[in-house]
């Protein structure tokens, strides 16, 4: 008994048996029954007995009920600190989407703006009201569509994340470029419930590329385009000569004797003599014309929509005379001429042909005497003026 005892008072009070209280009852009761049964042969007493029986169980197990653990209510409510530590990190990550830096847009799978941040609004200039619930594309985001974000689809179909550029409208109209990632949220059946919009302004960043793209298409001395841009500008109006013809002429100019100046006067002031060249080439054309310096003192002239070769030659002739007159440079008068070579754009040329063909004929008019103008109208007709 005692063995039984200290078992019964050693175990945990929530997995021992009942009280000695809780079952003294039903044991008597079960005593009184079971010779009930024995000693008579009444079957309404038998009925009887046993439905106290039932009864004096129902009574036992509804009393110690409450002291068995219920693993079920545990599951339904979770402990305090679990539900502590979820309320922590909701508070965490709305205080991370508040701060964060960069923008950023959560909208729905229709795409329509659930929740936006701070840095949002202020990038935009857009207040929540004319944010929240509307359509992300209305509001000039970029719309997550193949035809407008190279493979945004495909990205998000065979992944959960897409990245590259895109352009943002703000409130005032404004552009701004931007680094946007597009992150989609998927439920258990795959579908995608949420895309998420981070956006990093780069309008400072891409500026700056375009001044420095700018800057590498242009002569750090005359600032004029550089052979780079040469290049480009003159593959764009063969395309548009060649979509509408039109007068398209090509100059080389080389400035004869230059080689003496700098020996003569030095390096700063053939500097500063092919400045002054770069001004009076470009006071000669039209706005609509592109003054080129190649190398050197080696300058080129692209002279697009010129109407007739006549008009060619006209510029050509006003170039000749206008280079040829002095230079007054630190009170010094320095004299030198140039040799033009030009050449008509016709179809079939490309770039290398129809600039190796202007370099020729600016070498024959080298050839011819220097200081002088001469223009290759076709492969055996040409123009030539000298200098009076």
């Amino acid at each position: 008994m005692n063995s039984f005892l200290t078992m019964i008072v050693g175990t945990p009070i929530r997995l021992r048996h009942p009280s000695v209280r809780v079952i003294a009852l039903p044991m008597l009761a079960s005593l009184g029954v079971g010779y009930e049964l024995s000693s008579s042969s009444n079957l309404v007493t038998h009925a009887g007995s046993l439905l106290l029986l039932g009864l004096l169980g129902f009574q036992c197990w509804r009393m110690q009920s409450p002291r068995w653990p219920r693993p079920q209510t545990a599951a339904h409510n979770p402990p305090p600190e679990v539900v502590e530590l979820s309320s922590r990190t909701q508070m965490l990550s709305s205080q991370v989407l508040q701060a964060c830096g960069d923008a950023v847009v959560v909208s729905d799978g229709l795409d329509r703006i659930i929740m936006v941040n701070p840095a949002f609004l202020t990038m935009t200039g857009l207040s929540p009201s004319e944010v929240v619930g509307h359509s992300a594309e209305l509001l000039g985001m970029a719309p997550l569509r193949d035809s407008h974000l190279n493979g945004v689809r495909n990205a998000l179909q065979a992944a959960l994340r897409w990245s590259g550029e895109s352009t943002q409208t703000g409130a005032d109209g404004q552009q701004i470029d931007t680094c946007l990632t597009v992150t989609a949220l998927r439920n258990e059946a795959g579908q995608i419930t949420q895309h998420i919009r981070t956006f990093n302004d780069i309008t400072a960043l891409k500026q700056q590329q375009r001044v420095l793209a700018e800057q590498a298409r242009h002569d750090s001395l005359t600032g004029l385009p550089n052979r780079r841009a040469f290049t480009e500008r003159l593959q764009q109006a063969m395309s548009r000569a060649r979509r509408q013809p039109q007068t398209l002429a090509v100059l080389y100019v080389d400035l004869d004797g230059f080689k003496s100046v700098n020996d003569r006067h030095g390096h700063a002031m053939g500097d500063q003599l092919l400045v002054e060249v770069g001004r009076r080439l470009d006071a000669c054309v039209r706005l609509t014309d592109c003054v080129c310096r190649l190398s050197g003192d080696e300058f080129t002239v692209i002279l697009e929509g010129a109407g007739h070769p006549d008009e060619v030659q006209r510029i050509g002739n006003r170039i000749l005379e206008r280079l040829s007159a002095s230079h007054l440079l630190d009170g010094q008068r320095v004299v030198v001429t140039p040799s033009i070579g030009g050449t008509l754009f016709i179809l079939g040329d490309n770039a290398n042909t129809l600039c190796q063909r202007a370099d020729a004929t600016m070498y024959e008019a080298k050839r011819a005497g220097k200081a002088r103008f001469v223009l290759n109208l076709h492969q055996t007709e040409k123009r030539q003026v000298q200098v009076n």
